[in-house]
């Protein structure tokens, strides 16, 4: 049995998320991100008793990295992504603005501080990110109060690796 020595709980507003363009990053002022799960698809081996053995298909599915951020007073974090998004598609025509194939994938990466230290204890790096969907904006004028806008992005990237990663001692040995 092991033992756990750190037995704080993880709060769900101690993160950033910066994306990696190049040679500048850009930083959404996210108040919602998730760290996207993941699963292994099984197909059933038969047996010779009427039961089943599940075998992994070699294959790692991630679900979305799903966003919710703050847009500033320019637009500039929204107007990024929406232009990002644009340069992979074929809007105009084939030459303007868009982005060669391998530009179009980006890094990421959520840092998770720890509550206590104010350090970060947890680093997930996404790669080949890019940006699937984004939220429009709604603008109101009979509202009673000013609203914050936020919208919200969807991301889709190959795989992502944690820092520090799970302790290599996860084997059955003794």
């Amino acid at each position: 049995m092991s033992c756990i020595s750190n037995i704080n709980p993880l709060y769900n507003s101690y993160f950033t998320l910066v994306f990696g363009r190049g040679t500048r990053q850009f930083e959404l002022n996210c108040q919602k991100a998730n760290l996207p799960g993941c699963t292994v698809p099984d197909t059933n081996q038969p047996t010779i008793f009427g039961t089943t053995i599940p075998i992994p298909t070699m294959q790692f599915n991630y679900e979305t990295l799903n966003t919710e951020f703050i847009i500033d007073s320019n637009l500039t974090n929204w107007k990024s992504l929406y232009s990002w998004m644009r340069n992979m598609a074929n809007i105009d025509d084939d030459n303007t603005n868009n982005l060669d194939y391998q530009e179009w994938h980006k890094t990421a990466t959520l840092t998770i501080y720890d509550p206590l230290s104010h350090c970060s204890s947890t680093t997930v790096n996404f790669k080949y990110i890019l940006p699937t969907r984004l939220s429009g904006i709604n603008f109101q004028t009979d509202s009673s109060d000013a609203v914050i806008q936020k919208a919200t992005c969807q991301f889709k990237f190959s795989y992502y690796s944690l820092c520090p990663d799970a302790p290599a001692n996860l084997s059955n040995s003794n």
